[in-house]
């Protein structure tokens, strides 16, 4: 099963993600923001924030949320490496 993300937001570097069956990671994306090419423009504090979304069931940045233009990130990598923060977060 591939998870679903539901939600997700920006906390400095990290990337806060709810999935589908509830679990909530903590993904560090200091290293993607410093990874050139595609991902330069994540660079930019307001492109960081503003243009994070949920597309295609997953973590994306789209200006006009255009699931067809947009960058976005392995569900599966993100569930499986993010730091896992349920029990912080659902208090």
């Amino acid at each position: 099963m591939i998870p679903t993300v539901v939600q997700v937001y920006a906390q400095q570097n990290n990337l806060i993600i709810q999935f589908d069956n509830g679990k909530i990671v903590r993904w560090d994306a200091s290293a993607l923001r410093q990874a050139g090419g595609v991902f330069a423009k994540l660079q930019d504090d307001r492109v960081f924030v503003e243009e994070l979304t949920v597309l295609n069931g997953t973590v994306a940045w789209s200006p006009d949320f255009d699931p067809d233009h947009c960058i976005d990130l392995d569900p599966v990598r993100l569930y499986t490496e993010g730091e896992e923060v349920t029990h912080l977060l659902s208090q």
